[in-house]
């Protein structure tokens, strides 16, 4: 049993998304290609494989709370001959793979049942070109799932690795200047987390980086704003990552951008949330979930009680960060009404994790929805995104305007 937590030595490692058909290639040079996949079999045991094109190394561990089997290993590209063709089925419930760093990816096989890795192999199908990784998966009970868990715990921590944004060191944080403000540009998904796919195969992480890139370069020539990025890459980050990234950076507004899909494929148009414990409406709040759930995508643990705990200064604190997160959604709200379509209603609000620093203003971008096919091809049309980059550079400046010396 102890063997099937942690395996290594036999090969893999993955980029790509949960729909995706082809990739660009990850950031780590020399990454190994994955031509093909296939999940088969039923409750009582389930195959996984993978078809590559040379040998790399694994491990593998368990997670609870849900239950997942994740299998970390160097960058891999996808090249799949046939579209999507992992259907979850059997002991998989949801697969989920692509990058969490320059140099490492992961697969995430969410469990319908608990199960346990009988095997993992990494058999030569053509010597030196053709190699097929084979996770053979059984049904378990939650005793016998529970009892791996506690003995992974005693060996190597709570999860089998970390997911961090790694692989690079950010310069230091440079002394803030009187008179400039930091703006944080927030571009959600990225990795193996793709966010959502619209209908044509459009990735949010995508999007979201292509109009991030825009914004910054926008706000930056719009005054006195040191404009930095969450991520410049295709790389996972972390919820709590982001949120520390805010914090560590001293940031005085962040914007946090996203297209998510919503189960009323009508509902089309741009929208502004801000934080609140309790949603505006049920398609608020079913939106927050979704975008909370990014680090269980990920492969992490999920957040604790604790996590959410705010102590009475940083209580104190929100408050005045809340007046300033309204200002600037009553302000973006004003300024994206000159030039795109908004939802009815725009300024909403929900429990958005990544808007959870007490002592930072900031606001989740919601510029349309994929599961709208108009809203889709709105948001890859290039004179749109020059639009709404414009416009949130427009609305920046004028919330910091009071605040910027004569």
């Amino acid at each position: 049993m102890l063997a099937a937590i942690l395996c290594a030595g036999i090969g893999l490692a993955m980029p790509a998304t949960i729909d995706a058909v082809a990739q660009e290639a990850p950031v780590g040079a020399g990454a190994a290609t994955v031509t093909g996949g296939r999940i088969a079999g039923d409750m009582e045991s389930t195959r996984v494989f993978f078809d590559l094109d040379r040998k790399v190394d694994i491990s593998s561990f368990y997670m609870s709370g849900p239950d997942r089997i994740v299998i970390d290993a160097p960058a891999l590209l996808f090249r799949f001959a046939v579209p999507d063709p992992l259907e979850p089925r059997g002991l998989v419930s949801f697969r989920q793979f692509g990058a969490i760093t320059r140099e490492r990816s992961r697969i995430v096989l969410s469990l319908a049942e608990p199960a346990r890795i009988t095997a993992i192999a990494m058999d030569e199908v053509e010597p030196g070109k053709q190699y097929r990784l084979v996770i053979d998966l059984a049904k378990s009970t939650r005793e016998e799932f529970t009892a791996m868990l506690e003995r992974q715990r005693e060996l190597v921590g709570a999860s089998g690795a970390v997911v961090t944004k790694g692989d690079r060191v950010r310069k230091p944080v440079p002394a803030k200047k009187e008179g400039r403000f930091t703006v944080v540009v927030d571009p959600g998904h990225g990795g193996i987390d793709s966010g959502a796919v619209g209908k044509n195969g459009t990735e949010e992480k995508n999007l979201t980086l292509a109009l991030g890139k825009l914004m910054k370069s926008k706000i930056a020539q719009s005054g006195p704003y040191d404009v930095l990025m969450t991520r410049e890459e295709d790389v996972f980050m972390s919820l709590r990552d982001r949120v520390a990234f805010f914090r560590q950076n001293s940031a005085d507004l962040v914007i946090s951008i996203h297209a998510d899909s919503l189960r009323l494929s009508q509902f089309r148009g741009a929208s502004i949330y801000t934080l609140s414990e309790t949603a505006s409406d049920r398609l608020s709040h079913e939106l927050a979930e979704m975008e909370n759930m990014a680090d269980i995508v990920g492969g992490l643990a999920a957040s604790t009680k604790d996590d959410e705990v705010r102590g009475i200064l940083a209580e104190f604190t929100s408050r005045e960060t809340d007046r300033f997160s309204m200002a600037f959604s009553s302000t973006l709200v004003n300024e994206l009404g000159k030039g795109i379509q908004l939802v009815k209603n725009p300024q909403r609000h929900a429990a958005f994790a990544v808007l959870k620093a007490p002592e930072v203003p900031g606001v989740l971008l919601e510029m349309g929805y994929l599961s709208n096919e108009e809203d889709e091809k709105l948001l890859l049309d290039s004179k749109w995104q020059d639009t709404t980059a414009s416009l949130v550079a427009a609305a920046v400046d004028n919330f910091f305007k009071p605040r910027l010396p004569d």
